[in-house]
């Protein structure tokens, strides 16, 4: 008779305290221990091979992004030149110049102003963490005491 699972026979009994396991306990324990270790260092190793994929990926994003802020660069001058060569059609070049010069001033000004008050909105201490760090710690204490 076939002892196969998926036909639908039932799978072996499973081994009962009862049943005893022939080694010494100290066997058992370092069989445990060093299995142990091995699932730590297994999950260690899983971790950093996700990590690094996660890595080459932010990093293969990033250099996507400084290509495009590149390439957006270039794009700006453009179109300052642009508009400064439409605007000599009805101002003297000079002051066409001029004005595309005054909006770039104008937009990075903006932009400046805007980056420093995103640097002062967050804290700079990890407020969350120290309190995510505070709660497991008064948890880890009502575990440990009687």
């Amino acid at each position: 008779m076939s002892t196969d699972h998926a036909a639908g026979t039932s799978p072996p009994p499973a081994s009962t305290p009862a049943d005893g396991d022939p080694r010494p306990t100290s066997e058992i324990m370092r069989s445990l221990t060093a299995n142990g270790q091995a699932l730590v260092r297994k999950e260690i190793e899983l971790a950093k091979l996700e990590l690094t994929e996660i890595l080459v990926a932010r990093v293969t994003a990033v250099a996507m992004f400084l290509g495009a802020a590149v390439l957006g660069l270039f794009i700006l001058g453009f179109v300052g030149v642009t508009g400064a060569k439409a605007l000599e059609e009805v101002l003297p070049p000079w002051a066409a110049w001029l004005i595309v010069t005054f909006v770039y001033i104008l937009i990075a000004a903006i932009l400046g102003l805007i980056g420093k008050r995103k640097l002062q909105k967050p804290s700079n201490t990890p407020e969350r963490t120290k309190a995510s760090v505070e709660e497991t710690v008064e948890w880890a204490k009502q575990r440990v005491q009687p």
